[in-house]
């Protein structure tokens, strides 16, 4: 395709009308294929109405952005709409097949009654990797027929840079070798063993991102290991579900990747985390309960239990940010009343994603971070009838508390616990200096008396300002 060439953008006035000028038509190659390399093909080929010289610039585009289902045709045969999606596919990968390619997206959206014959996905998949693809996005959505499987081509592509797999199956590989990989997606993937995930994990000499939620395999998955000497952020996410309360729990996960600097874990259902090299370790997302839930509760007698979450909590002890859920601080307040808690001392920035009202463990924890300054609660749910008191006794004075907010709004009936809440670091802040509370949705008359009550509360730090919002 020949080059546009470079033109003035103007109008001229002859008389009363003015020549409009095609700007389209003035893009340079280099802007217009990075504007359409965003889009899905389709959309792509949609454009080629938009102007002549679009009419062929999809098959220049070097992405490939499919969805199956969109070649599929109400009141037609379905065998005509699988050839002529394979037809598109295949003038597509076969034109300019020298030129490398930049990204390959899949989407298997394909109805259960309709022949899908999979066995082109391979052809397809070989295509891509030796046109060098950088980026292969694949989604199987085909309701867990499992349709979807990953050539093993597709685990010794030496440009790829990012891979993200949703659902579909991945067997064993014999042979791992992605010398480009920095991002790894693996959600809702079905795999032989936990094998897999390992071997491909060691096959990413410079990996850097790695994602992996509720994974299963063939034979139920007890424990994988996520070792990488490159691994800068960690994310593992698993919800229950349907499964067996019973089913998982020895399920443990073990993280060995020095350099690790981000680490996610939303995950009711394991039962051990093994933190190893946690030293670089600078921000951290916790929603885990170690197995401890529906009629399981915090046994002090466990010592097993005992010594695996006070090896978690010095583990994610170097960090300096932190959002944690009242679930897993639940957890620590139960183990706290058997053992002393480590003190996070590099931690400044502080999340409390709250369920209930039940925050009586939270000064616990508040008093092993001596060096937080910026506090942030969100609150959900309704408050339960032994949710609004505080334990009992002295508290110790947060010393280096500076800025207190509450972001989301509490219920109407939860306005004492508020109040409680906000006269608790009132008054055990030394040197606080902002407390913006959101009130949310209340009537004037029942906000004014309210904000009344707030400002009788006696403060200890006299620089603190409060904002009601």
């Amino acid at each position: 395709m020949q080059e546009g060439r470079e033109r003035r953008v103007r109008s001229k006035r002859s008389g009363d009308r003015v020549k409009k000028v095609d700007r389209l038509r003035n893009l340079p190659d280099c802007l217009l294929f990075k504007i359409l390399l965003n889009l899905p093909t389709k959309d792509v080929v949609k454009c080629s109405v938009l102007s002549r010289r679009w009419r062929n610039v999809w098959r220049y585009v070097p992405a490939l952005n499919l969805k199956c289902g969109d070649f599929m045709v109400a009141n037609c045969d379905d065998s005509s709409d699988f050839n002529s999606l394979l037809g598109f596919v295949y003038r597509f990968l076969g034109f300019n097949n020298e030129s490398c390619l930049q990204k390959f997206r899949l989407t298997v959206n394909w109805y259960d009654d309709a022949p899908l014959d999979t066995a082109h996905f391979t052809q397809w998949f070989k295509a891509v990797v030796e046109r060098k693809v950088q980026h292969i996005h694949v989604r199987d959505s085909t309701w867990g027929l499992d349709r979807v499987m990953i050539p093993p081509i597709v685990y010794t592509c030496e440009s790829l840079i990012s891979l993200n797999l949703y659902d579909g199956y991945l067997p064993n590989p014999e042979f791992v070798s992605l010398p480009s990989l920095k991002v790894f997606v693996l959600d809702k993937v079905k795999l032989e063993s936990s094998l897999a995930i390992e071997m491909l994990i060691s096959g990413c000499p410079v990996l850097e991102s790695l994602t992996v939620k509720m994974i299963n395999t063939s034979y139920g998955l007890e424990s994988f290991q996520v070792c990488s000497q490159s691994l800068l952020r960690f994310t593992h996410e698993s919800y229950m579900g349907l499964i067996s309360p019973t089913r998982f729990d020895f399920l443990a996960v073990s993280i060995d990747a020095p350099r690790l600097e981000y680490l996610r874990l939303r995950d009711k259902r394991t039962a051990n985390y093994t933190i190893k090299n946690p030293g670089s370790l600078v921000e951290v997302g916790i929603d885990v309960v170690f197995n401890l839930r529906f009629k399981r509760k915090f046994d002090p007698n466990d010592l097993p239990k005992r010594q695996m979450i006070r090896n978690f909590l010095i583990g994610i002890s170097y960090v300096k940010d932190m959002i944690i859920s009242s679930s897993t601080l639940e957890v620590i307040y139960d183990y706290s009343r058997c053992e002393q808690l480590s003190l996070f001392h590099n931690i400044s920035f502080l999340r409390v994603e709250f369920t209930d009202y039940r925050w009586e463990m939270l000064p616990i924890f508040l008093e092993s971070c001596p060096n937080l300054k910026s506090l942030v609660l969100g609150f959900r749910l309704r408050p339960r009838e032994d949710g609004a008191s505080i334990l009992p006794g002295p508290r110790r004075f947060l010393t280096s508390l500076e800025y207190v907010k509450i972001v989301k709004p509490m219920a109407a009936e939860a306005s004492e616990i508020r109040l409680k809440l906000v006269s608790y670091f009132l008054g055990n802040s030394t040197i606080l200096k902002n407390l913006t509370l959101f009130l949310g949705n209340f009537r004037e008359k029942e906000e004014s008396v309210i904000v009344k009550k707030l400002l009788t509360i006696p403060r200890l730090s006299t620089s603190c300002q409060v904002f009601i919002i």
